[in-house]
């Protein structure tokens, strides 16, 4: 018998006083990753056989979520709305498609091009669910989520609404943010889908060529490092050789904490000081800051800092991290993690 095992759930920080709404750095796979992320934090969170996804994913969309989840695994898009995610839950708990485990993910992402729309309650919040689907768990009866106007049309609302009011819902694991309000929050930074750093001619100081960008990826996305058996530094981004005395090996693959680390050095970059590909973020945002941060004794990363006001980072505060947009090369997205405020 095939079940959901488990739920996360995720909501942007910024606010328009009625709904959640995706800051200029979020769009429907940084949500998506971010609610998955949730979930495979759970300790019982094993591969996946399968990736059902509801809501407006692109192909770039759908390549980055198989990369993020470290291989190939095949994904079955379902449509939008709350039909579509009706199709993926009953596709995820279908028996006849095979017994490994299976992730669904949906998510809903409002682009604000008309300010009425913007004020207009039905609205839906932007946010991602995500939901683990394997042996056991629990087998909803009645799979009806009806497709109307407003709230009840999105995709993560059908989720939501499906774990929060079903009779049976308290017995599947949650995690994430179920109980925040999507009205309350700092203001939104909100701007039209594509306006914010557009694919440049000339890289001063960010470039990174596609293969290395797409080799990095484990370290950059998901903090994954070495660890070297003969003096035990630990070396990110992995290099396949240890920073501490050279050894090629064997060196052990660690994942280092992706939330709590320390701030070890922070500066805030104003106009005039970042590389050219990120000349329109400071020009649509202002001024951003960079941290360092110590994952673990020895291994620090430099981060953007994002959800915050770039001079709230002192020296010995801690710090969460997010799967955020950095900027458009080459014809794509890169993405990156930042650094956010520990919710």
């Amino acid at each position: 018998m095939r079940g959901i095992v488990r739920a996360a759930a995720y909501v942007p920080i910024g606010s328009d006083g009625s709904r959640r709404l995706a800051g200029p750095d979020e769009d429907a796979f940084t949500l998506a990753a971010t609610a998955l992320e949730r979930l495979l934090n759970d300790g019982r969170a094993g591969p996946y056989a399968r990736l059902l996804v509801a809501g407006d994913f692109s192909s770039a969309d759908e390549a980055n979520l198989a990369r993020f989840l470290g291989g190939t695994v095949p994904i079955e898009r379902s449509g939008t709305g709350a039909e579509g995610t009706a199709r993926a839950v009953a596709s995820a708990l279908d028996p006849g498609k095979g017994d490994g485990a299976v992730a669904l993910v949906a998510t809903d992402l409002f682009r604000a091009v008309d300010p009425e729309a913007v004020s207009d309650p039905a609205t839906p919040s932007d946010g991602a669910v995500a939901l683990a689907v394997g042996p056991g768990g629990v087998r909803p009866a009645d799979l009806r989520l009806e497709a109307g106007r407003g709230l009840a049309a999105s995709a993560t609302k059908a989720l939501a609404t499906v774990l929060a009011e079903a009779p049976w819902a308290g017995s599947v694991a949650r995690v994430g943010d179920w109980a925040i309000d999507p009205k309350q929050g700092p203001p939104a930074r909100v701007h039209p889908e594509g306006a914010t750093s557009p694919s440049l001619p000339v890289s001063q100081g960010a470039y990174v060529p596609w293969a290395t960008y797409l080799a990095d990826i484990p370290s950059r996305w998901r903090f994954a490092a070495e660890r070297c058996p003969t003096c035990g530094a630990t070396t990110i981004p992995m290099r396949g050789r240890c920073r501490g005395c050279g050894s090629t090996g064997p060196l052990q693959l660690v994942h280092l904490p992706r939330d709590g680390g320390e701030v070890v050095a922070s500066t805030v970059i104003g106009p005039g000081g970042q590389p050219t590909e990120f000349d329109d973020q400071v020009s649509e945002t202002g001024p951003y800051g960079v941290v360092m941060v110590e994952l673990a004794p020895g291994a620090r990363v430099t981060l953007q800092v994002t959800d915050s006001r770039a001079e709230r980072w002192p020296v010995g505060s801690r710090a969460g991290s997010r799967l955020r947009r950095l900027y458009r090369m080459e014809g794509e997205w890169r993405y990156g993690r930042k650094a956010v405020p520990l919710r």
